[in-house]
């Protein structure tokens, strides 16, 4: 679907966290606690979700900018044995660092977080994944 270069690397891992933090903020009724229950009217409402989104956009910002780099690289990789060590490798240490640095308290999430990023890779990529085993 997409080619790869530097600026689809960091849609991908833009987007993946964007699907990722959305569907996070209705496990555990976080979006519930965070802006539904301290609403009385719906401009209060409207701000509240503006900043909780804001929110989540600076604290997915450095994981954006650290992935989105070690993902471009990955995939300008040739050979499909090493891409697929290399990717395997990339999500084991992004589901580590996500859960020391970002959900300490929940190892599940990064599993969640594991499978959006497969996924997500898999629809925007699968074009130049697939021709890295062909061609071999």
């Amino acid at each position: 679907m997409f080619k790869i270069n530097l600026a689809n690397s960091f849609f991908y891992v833009f987007i993946k966290y964007i699907i990722f933090f959305f569907i996070l903020a209705f496990i555990g009724n976080r979006f519930n606690n965070a802006v539904i229950d301290k609403t009385e009217t719906s401009l209060k409402m409207f701000q509240l979700t503006f900043k909780y989104i804001l929110t989540v956009l600076l604290y997915s910002i450095p994981l954006i900018l650290v992935f989105g780099f070690i993902v471009y690289f990955i995939l300008k990789m040739k050979r499909g044995l090493y891409f697929m060590l290399s990717i395997v490798l990339f999500f084991i240490v992004e589901y580590i660092f996500y859960t020391y640095f970002y959900s300490p308290s929940d190892k599940l999430l990064g599993l969640y977080n594991t499978v959006i990023g497969v996924i997500i890779l898999g629809l925007f990529f699968h074009k130049t994944i697939r021709s890295k085993f062909i061609g071999s």
